[in-house]
């Protein structure tokens, strides 16, 4: 086979073949333009002879239709070469495809995310009823024995309960409510395990009116005290962190939940596969359009669970 005939067979690479493409459609170009120009200058040498010669034979006007349809043919040629490409050409075509294209994936987009509100409004229906029972069981079993932690338990039960149904019927809250949804689950949980549990919140000032979508560290906390803490003899404690980073990328706030319960063990999920955080994670892969992150560490003891969500930009006065 001959050296011209390999090269003839190599594919193109994808910019050779666009270069191939660009050249065709600018040849064709050069050439519609210089059909006009010669059709124009055609027009500029053969009319004024037309008129010459009409007037210097007869008293009958004619040359007024040649001069009439060689220009509207002219000036429909001159549409067609200069705005045909904005308004009828491959180039209009392409932009309104793409806009087309842009609104679809538009609606795709907010499908998919009032498919996950959906899903999170459901799965909250399934879980709320479970810890509602558990509770109530809870508060009746301390009537008797105990009225006080009763009253206690049932006071911050019912705080607890308003806060997550504000939380469940909104798609968007603030740091402050998710840290007050919190405190009122770990009193619920200290009231029954006692001086097994133990909390605290380090909490940027700054980002307490902070948005953040609901319910994103309520199910972290609750892992942590039903499977690292209760199992635990001795108990633990929790923290919870929510502070502000920035770098390149813009400002970010970084929430975390950690514990020092009993960790990740022959069974433990240590690379963060789990069905609840699987979900955690394509919730926030919706929410924040994929920029949102989340990562397990072992604590050595216990569990460190950390999200990293985009602050919005604050605007410039």
């Amino acid at each position: 086979m001959s050296a011209a005939a390999a090269t003839q067979s190599k594919p193109l690479s994808y910019a050779e073949a666009h270069y191939q493409e660009s050249l065709r459609v600018a040849r064709k170009r050069v050439k519609e333009i210089r059909g006009f120009y010669v059709s124009a200058s055609l027009y500029a040498v053969v009319i004024p002879i037309l008129w010459v010669i009409n007037l210097s034979t007869g008293t009958r006007l004619w040359a007024q239709w040649a001069t009439i349809g060689w220009g509207m043919g002219l000036a429909v040629q001159g549409l067609m070469v200069f705005a045909g490409a904005s308004f009828f050409g491959t180039a209009w075509e392409e932009k309104k495809v793409e806009e087309i294209m842009a609104r679809e994936k538009l609606k795709v987009v907010s499908g998919e995310k009032q498919l996950m509100q959906a899903q999170m409004r459901m799965l909250q229906a399934q879980i709320e009823p479970h810890f509602l029972f558990n509770t109530l069981a809870n508060i009746q079993s301390l009537i008797n024995r105990s009225p006080e932690r009763a009253n206690l338990m049932l006071d911050n039960f019912i705080a607890y309960l308003r806060q997550s149904l504000s939380a469940s019927r909104s798609q968007e809250g603030t740091v402050a409510q998710e840290i007050e949804l919190l405190r009122h689950y770990l009193e619920l949980i200290k009231i029954r395990m006692g001086e097994r549990l133990h909390y605290r919140f380090d909490i940027d000032p700054a980002l307490e009116a902070a948005p953040l979508a609901p319910m994103l560290l309520q199910p972290l906390v609750e892992n942590a005290v039903q499977h690292a803490l209760e199992p635990k003899v001795e108990g633990g404690r929790v923290w919870v962190r929510v502070q502000r980073e920035a770098d390149a990328g813009g400002a970010w706030m970084v929430l975390g939940v950690r514990d020092d319960g009993l960790g990740f063990g022959e069974h433990a999920d240590s690379a963060g596969t789990g069905v609840g955080l699987a979900n955690l994670r394509e919730r926030l892969a919706v929410l924040y359009e994929g920029r949102a992150t989340l990562t397990v560490a072992d604590a050595q003891p216990g569990t460190d669970i950390t999200l990293r969500v985009p602050l919005p930009a604050t605007p410039s006065r």
